[in-house]
């Protein structure tokens, strides 16, 4: 009897949270949790990245919170273990293929002891295997390998449209769109498409479909009413693909960022068998924009596009949406923004770094800039040491100096030149994967390593070893791509 009461308990999870699942890598109950309950939550190990799909061993989920003292959404507090370790409470249970039940009890505040001091904004969650298989631990993300969040509400109103939950939401013409709305403590229940109601309940549930059959974009909201007229909404829009114009790369550009004025850039990148690319960034405001859908060259190689009316000498952000679901940066970037590093570097290594757009994309951003200022050389006319005759120091920045900046390094050429040295070998300067690296884990091989200052202030160093007659050598590792690249 007991066994018959855990099973049909089992299958009624599993029945309830596929009804509210819709292919995300996480459901819960309840639907609007916060700090003071306790949450059950189903991860699905074949959504997502899927890293777990299949896996027959045990799975563990490596936890924090975001709070308010948080710095980004990577800076977890209150961690339950260090990665790899296993304990009971972060351990998950079985409850069917690919299934995978974790509870949060007796509330999230008391689960990862949390002061009463601070805000929890969500639960982070990356789950992993028990045990490494072939030499690395296997993972469960967001289909973009970003970290997995579940919000938390702070009760009373609240309405949430949970499915589509794949977002940004992009579709082919006559696909079908299945929009799913809860709410709690509402009176009234309504859907908009575009400003007109399509669905209106006094229940706490919608379910919508929507046909495309016109490209563009639109958005969808739904608002809860609740006593005394008070409001919530949540929305999402979705766009509809026009066929993607095919025209050959005007001449005179290459993959990249082409700057052709201070206003206008050519964008290109190479991405055969894909099957359309967006530009999304600040000119978007971050968002899918059908005017910013790519061409493609007849030869289906490269996706490209020409932007204008950009300001001189500002700073944008930006990404290839590749194929809806893929953000990448460019390769050929000069300069990138990284999401879990960036935060380490100090405004006295690089002043006014523009900041990651936290709440609006994920993964490595690039960033391009027209209307820049040459560099003016001071020294044009250097000449190099015989090959025969080099004395060469090879320097590690970071661990030459304290400070780890190209300024201070300038500042010190006359220790070296004291040395006799008349060649500076620079390891890897160009961005690699964390912060502190002898360089080797390269990602993006044509942006210095901001960890190292602005790119002029690198200018400046190598135009004063050349005035003191120091040549500068970059220690090269073009065959060296990790996994950012």
């Amino acid at each position: 009897m007991k066994n018959e009461m855990k099973t049909t308990y089992l299958l009624f999870i599993i029945s309830l949270f596929t009804q509210l699942s819709f292919g995300q890598v996480i459901t819960w109950l309840p639907n609007f949790p916060t700090d003071s309950d306790s949450i059950t939550v189903v991860f699905d190990a074949a959504q997502g990245s899927g890293g777990l799909a299949n896996y027959a061993g045990d799975v563990y989920a490596h936890t924090g919170v975001i709070t308010n003292l948080s710095a980004s959404g990577s800076d977890w507090k209150y961690v339950k273990t260090n990665w790899g370790v296993n304990t009971p409470e972060t351990k998950l249970t079985r409850i069917g293929t690919n299934l995978y039940e974790f509870k949060i009890k007796p509330s999230v505040r008391a689960f990862y002891a949390v002061p009463q001091s601070e805000i929890i904004l969500q639960v982070a969650f990356v789950f992993r295997s028990g045990v490494q298989v072939n030499g690395q631990w296997l993972e469960g993300k967001t289909s973009t390998n970003g970290d997995i969040f579940l919000p938390l509400s702070v009760g009373g109103l609240n309405v949430a449209i949970i499915n589509p939950v794949e977002r940004p939401v992009i579709k082919n013409l006559n696909d079908t769109i299945m929009v799913n709305v809860v709410s709690a403590n509402s009176n009234n229940l309504q859907l908009y498409v575009d400003g007109s109601i399509v669905s209106q309940t006094t229940s706490n549930s919608i379910e919508y479909s929507i046909i495309t059959n016109q490209t563009g974009k639109k958005w969808v909201k739904a608002v809860a009413t609740g006593t005394g007229g008070a409001e919530v909404a949540d929305s999402f829009y979705f766009v509809v693909n026009a066929p993607v114009v095919v025209q050959a790369l005007p001449q005179g550009n290459r993959d990249g960022i082409n700057y052709k004025s201070a206003t206008q850039v050519v964008l290109s990148i190479y991405a055969p068998e894909k099957d359309y690319v967006y530009v999304i960034g600040d000119f978007t405001n971050w968002e899918v924009d059908p005017a910013y859908m790519m061409k493609r060259t007849p030869d289906q190689f490269r996706y490209w596009i020409e932007i204008n009316n950009l300001s001189p000498g500002t700073e944008y952000r930006f990404q290839y949406l590749v194929d809806g679901n893929l953000p990448i940066a460019d390769p050929y970037s000069e300069k990138i923004l990284d999401p879990w590093n960036d935060q380490y570097i100090s405004s006295s290594t690089y002043p006014n770094l523009i900041s990651y757009p936290v709440t609006k994309t994920s993964q490595i951003v690039s960033v391009l800039q027209t209307g820049q200022t040459a560099y003016n050389w001071q020294v044009t006319n250097f000449q190099k040491p015989d090959k025969s005759k080099l004395i060469i120091y090879e320097l590690l920045i970071r661990d030459f100096l304290a400070t780890h900046d190209y300024k201070t390094l300038k500042d010190t050429l006359g220790y070296l030149k004291l040395l006799g040295v008349n060649t500076i070998e620079l390891m890897p300067i160009m961005e690699f994967e964390g912060n502190e690296s002898w360089g080797y884990n390269v990602m993006f091989h044509l942006a210095p390593d901001k960890y190292y200052g602005p790119k002029n202030e690198l200018k400046k160093f190598i135009d004063e070893c050349h005035a003191q007659g120091i040549a500068v050598i970059l220690d090269m590792v073009l065959n060296h791509a990790f996994g950012n690249s």
